[in-house]
């Protein structure tokens, strides 16, 4: 009886699903299909058309910004503005130029002027005390600062706001070593400025000079904004007077780590017996000077300054920006004006592929770039403290004009010289 009563009740249920089934079929109201077409239009977004995209440039002396222009205004903007032209990008790219007047603090006044403006990208730094000065402030404030000329090793820190297109002294020291020691220089006074810059070119160059048999009888260390040098060369001149008198004066040389004040030292050095009789040797910083050309040709000559110049890779790229600004201002376009080159492009390449402006968009593009990059200044290979990989050093000296003597081979750490000369 049990198993009756189920079996009616599943009998029943089926059925009344059946029927119900059939009363909702056929209740139901007929329907017309219908199809309905969509159009779509891509709109492609470029956030940056129709805009002036402003990026800084902070000369570090007047002198430099009196050559800086030219080459900011006749050469790099238009050459950048017009690339971005022939991709079809509604755009201008400004530069927004001024002078640091050769001091750190002033540097920072003019960054911080920048970000009030809201332009939070910019060429500067280009002495690594102004470049260390602002480096904190950049890196608090969302700043992107590309150097062109700091070198610097204590300032070779990774993952900072800071980028330098420039190989550092880690680099440099060893080529001034070895030029010192090709020429049978046994025995320097170092002549330099105390700043990081110099400090930093000292400490590394000592060790690597007296592995090689070298030996500094003196470090005199002199105050930035120093205009004036009698007492540092008359140190210099008691030193090297008896020096000189012992090992002989092709043996004996100053090596000074100096900017343009170097030219009113090497003019004041003609009251100096001694001074004025041994070589001077320099580094980038004295490399490549107007003033020394303009303002102390006949010293300059006398004293050679052989400085090292970091080399620019040789480019048909290179010549064709040395034959424009030659033409445009009648002097030489180094290799630190090559690297500013280089900044613009990577930063014009940057700024329109990511349509953005953000430094923190930006950072994260600018090692890849560089990489994949060969500029005006050669292999753009950035390390990992964000600096040139590497580079050779050409040697600077003044005949009056500046001219090359030689070459330093970072491979082979060997330097070979054009010129023979006898001191």
């Amino acid at each position: 009886m049990e198993m009756k009563g189920n079996t009616l009740a599943i009998v029943l249920l089926v059925v009344g699903l059946v029927v119900g089934g059939g009363v909702g079929y056929f209740a139901a109201p007929t329907q017309t299909e219908t199809e309905t077409i969509y159009e779509t239009e891509t709109v492609e977004v470029v956030p940056l058309d129709g805009k002036t995209i402003q990026i800084g440039f902070i000369s570090s002396t007047t002198t430099g910004l009196e050559q800086a222009q030219p080459r900011i205004q006749e050469i790099n903007e238009p050459d950048i503005n017009a690339y971005a032209a022939e991709l079809g990008y509604d755009v201008d790219f400004e530069y927004l130029i001024d002078d640091a007047t050769g001091q750190a603090a002033v540097h920072l006044e003019k960054v911080q002027g920048f970000k009030a403006m809201d332009v939070n990208i910019f060429i500067g730094g280009g002495w690594s005390s102004m470049a260390s000065a602002a480096l904190s402030y950049c890196n608090d404030n969302d700043m992107l600062m590309w150097s062109e000329s700091s070198t610097s090793p204590l300032l070779a820190i990774p993952d900072d706001n800071l980028l330098r297109m420039c190989p550092t002294d880690l680099i440099q020291s060893p080529a001034i070593a070895a030029m010192l020691d090709s020429r049978g220089i046994e025995h320097i006074i170092i002549i330099q400025r105390g700043d990081a810059w110099a400090d930093g070119i000292y400490n590394y160059l000592v060790p690597d000079y007296e592995a090689r048999g070298g030996e500094v009888l003196e470090r005199i260390r002199y105050a930035g904004e120093a205009t004036e040098f009698a007492n540092y060369l008359q140190t210099a001149e008691d030193i090297l007077s008896e020096a000189v008198a012992e090992y002989g004066v092709d043996k004996c040389a100053i090596e000074v780590i100096a900017f343009s004040e170097s030219v009113t030292m090497v003019t004041q050095a003609e009251d100096y017996p001694t001074v004025y009789a041994v070589p001077w040797f320099g580094s980038d910083g004295t490399a490549i000077t107007v003033q020394h050309t303009d303002d102390a040709p006949e010293q300059s000559t006398h004293l050679g300054i052989f400085s090292t110049y970091a080399a620019p890779a040789e480019s048909s790229k290179f010549k064709a920006l040395w034959d424009r600004y030659e033409a445009l201002v009648g002097m030489p376009y180094g290799y630190y004006s090559a690297c500013e080159y280089d900044i613009s492009w990577v930063l014009a390449e940057t700024i329109l592929e990511s349509q953005s402006t953000d430094v923190l968009t930006l950072l994260p593009l600018q090692a890849t770039t560089c990489y994949n990059s060969f500029g005006a200044s050669g292999w753009n290979l950035l390390n990992a403290d964000g600096d040139r990989a590497a580079a050779n050093y050409q040697i600077w000296y003044y005949t009056p004009e500046s001219e090359v003597a030689g070459l330093y081979d970072a491979v082979t750490e060997q330097v070979t010289w054009y010129i023979d000369w006898t001191w």
